[in-house]
């Protein structure tokens, strides 16, 4: 079963309650920022003390009150409650990377991706569902990996470092193709992980709905507990894409492939001969041009 709690509050809200408390500089400031709300936000702080007239000691005073390390966490806090309701590229653009944004960015963004990785492993490891998706890997007979388009990445790079380490690993869909083949041979005892991110590539949902058919277990990672992969799955393993560019953010997705090959790793018995075995075979093709 797909899930992603969150304990997600409104930021306005926080600043608003957090401002009755405190002084006139405290409360401009949220006037400033509620009527411009949500973008007003993303403005740099010089801009904000500006229009508002409060000072430094106010808007710390305002954030810390509010529970915010500093404008830079308020800033992806907003950039994360921005991220559901702009849905296409060019209106995440337009929203998050205009002048009014651009001045603090990359701070925001170093906020953003560590929260983001931190926030999906976490909430993975608690629910435990990382730990079945491991226990469906290493029980597998045989292992396909699937992602289109921007997914294909992620797809890749999961089923690289799983072959490295299992066998029956093997990459299909997008430009692998090759899905006729394995969906002739899939059955009950096999997985499929399917990476799928908004906007859902059609291809991705009809192959898991054909290996779930099949019988083969489908482990989606997906960006949206409900959405239409995760509809598809035994089981997922839902990232936060939560970003400040137009694109949504890749970083816990590729964390996710990380860990699932990681954990897979160190639990199966076989690992250690086979990476010693790919080394011989490495070293016998010559592939890598090294000192």
């Amino acid at each position: 079963m797909c899930t992603h709690a969150s304990s997600w509050s409104d930021p306005l809200v926080l600043l608003s309650d957090a401002a009755e408390g405190l002084g006139a500089g405290e409360r401009a400031l949220v006037e400033v920022l509620s009527a411009g709300y949500p973008q007003a936000v993303l403005q740099r702080h010089d801009v904000l003390l500006e229009r508002s007239g409060a000072t430094r000691r106010d808007l710390h005073q305002l954030l810390t009150a509010a529970g915010f390390r500093d404008l830079a966490e308020l800033q992806a806090r907003v950039t994360d409650k921005l991220n559901g309701e702009l849905r296409s590229p060019a209106a995440r653009f337009e929203a998050r990377l205009g002048p009014a944004a651009r001045a603090g960015l990359l701070p925001r963004m170093t906020v953003l991706e560590s929260d983001n990785v931190a926030t999906t492993l976490s909430e993975l490891d608690d629910n435990g569902t990382l730990a079945r998706a491991v226990d469906a890997l290493l029980a597998a007979r045989r292992r396909w990996v699937t992602g289109a388009r921007r997914s294909h990445a992620f797809a890749h790079l999961l089923a690289t470092d799983l072959s490295a380490v299992l066998g029956q690993v093997a990459l299909v869909g997008g430009p692998a193709g090759h899905e006729i083949e394995a969906l002739t041979d899939a059955g009950a005892q096999d997985v499929l992980v399917a990476f799928g991110l908004r906007r859902y590539d059609s291809s991705t949902l009809r192959l898991a709905a054909a290996f779930a058919d099949a019988g083969a277990t489908v482990i989606a990672v997906t960006d949206d507990a409900g959405g239409p992969l995760a509809a598809r799955a035994d089981m997922c393993l839902t990232a936060v894409t939560a970003s400040a560019s137009f694109s949504d953010s890749p970083t816990a997705v590729a964390s996710v492939a990380h860990a699932l090959a990681t954990l897979t790793a160190a639990r199966s018995k076989a690992a250690a001969r086979r990476l010693a075995r790919r080394e011989r075979a490495v070293a016998l093709l010559d592939v890598y041009a090294e000192d």
